[in-house]
């Protein structure tokens, strides 16, 4: 028994430290990259400081898989002289009511100056219809010029016949002027 313990504890060593070198290649071929490029050192590192926090309680439908309804739509002014990043996270409590289908996504997006933002899901799934869950996800815009930007946070059902709602959600807008 000592031994089969003896040798698990080595085959564990062996595989942390195996496993180690490769995240650490990693973030070195990374740091190479991003101070090659300038571009990409923008998309990697960034300083965000100062954020724009909403709150919104009520309860919000939409029942069309054709049309999109706001959660959150804020205008945003970037200060400062050159291009910068926002992050946007959205966190709420979701919910479908489903007539039959087999599961219960609901889509989510985010828009920035009518611009499909990066990150987030396409769709979020419920593992139970007509019940709350928190929901939460992120997203981010780079090379946004200086001046006023409208961001948007969007959501609806994923199948035909079904309504998604939101309520008790927040979205915190971050950039760094």
């Amino acid at each position: 028994m000592e031994k089969r313990l003896l040798v698990a504890g080595i085959m564990l060593c062996c595989f942390v430290i195996l496993n180690s070198y490769s995240v650490s290649a990693r973030e070195t071929r990374i740091g190479a990259e991003a101070s090659a490029s300038p571009q990409a050192l923008v998309a990697r590192v960034g300083v965000l400081s100062k954020a724009t926090f909403l709150s919104e309680t009520a309860e919000i439908a939409n029942g069309s898989i054709t049309a999109w309804v706001n959660a959150f739509n804020r205008n945003v002014t970037l200060a400062g002289t050159t291009p910068q990043c926002i992050e946007m996270r959205y966190s709420g409590e979701a919910m479908v009511s489903s007539v039959e289908t087999p599961s219960y996504p609901m889509q989510f997006r985010a828009l920035v100056d009518g611009v499909l933002a990066k990150g987030g899901a396409p769709f979020f799934d419920l593992s139970v219809p007509d019940s709350y869950t928190t929901a939460a996800m992120n997203w981010w815009v780079c090379g946004l010029t200086p001046g006023t930007h409208n961001v948007k946070i969007q959501f609806g059902p994923f199948f035909a016949g079904d309504t998604s709602f939101v309520r008790n959600r927040t979205l915190i807008i971050e950039y760094r002027q």
